[in-house]
């Protein structure tokens, strides 16, 4: 293949994985309404959900990638709709904290479960093989992506490939993580 082919089928492959964020955002954000959702109040309550305890308005700002006064603006809605709960931490009354309702944590679980048969739904059509394929190229353009935002290589590159798979399992676990790892790091002078 020579430059220019490449060149063309790069630009092809950049423009059909804008092209399915696009498309996966659109859906999803159109799916989330019918539940009575937003996507950012979706994001929200799920990462609340995962954590199993209360925690800040600070966790959630840095995992939703909202700003604080658009969080309490989420939060704002999600109380009234009886989804979460506010209450003060015992140690610093300034401090807000949020953790789901039993009625949020089942909304979660339930929109998790028909998005999981979906999926499934939706890939049926794949053999075992095509379905191999798919998570390997999609496995390889996650770690193209980690690779460009960290100086990561080899088994480390690797290690923080699987610590971003694990980032849906707990998001703001993950993050408070990757903060304490950061903070270990030496500083280059």
């Amino acid at each position: 293949m020579d430059a220019a082919s490449r060149e063309a089928k790069v630009k092809k492959i950049k423009d059909m994985f804008v092209s399915l964020i696009w498309v996966s955002t659109r859906h999803f954000s159109q799916w989330i309404q019918t539940y009575g959702l937003t996507p950012p109040q979706f994001f929200t309550l799920s990462s609340l959900s995962c954590h199993q305890s209360p925690c800040t308005m600070r966790d959630l700002t840095e995992v939703t990638f909202q700003d604080p006064p658009t969080m309490t603006g989420i939060i704002d809605r999600l109380v009234k709709m009886k989804l979460v709960k506010r209450t003060r931490s015992e140690v610093d009354r300034r401090v807000v904290l949020v953790q789901p309702t039993q009625s949020g944590v089942e909304l979660v679980t339930r929109i998790n479960e028909e998005a999981s048969q979906e999926a499934m739904k939706s890939y049926q059509t794949l053999m075992d093989e095509e379905l191999e394929s798919l998570e390997q190229s999609l496995y390889y353009l996650l770690r193209l992506q980690v690779s460009r935002q960290t100086s990561l290589t080899g088994e480390e590159l690797d290690a923080e490939v699987q610590r971003m798979l694990a980032f849906r399992d707990d998001p703001i676990h993950f993050l408070k993580m990757k903060d304490k790892n950061s903070l270990k790091q030496p500083v280059e002078s």
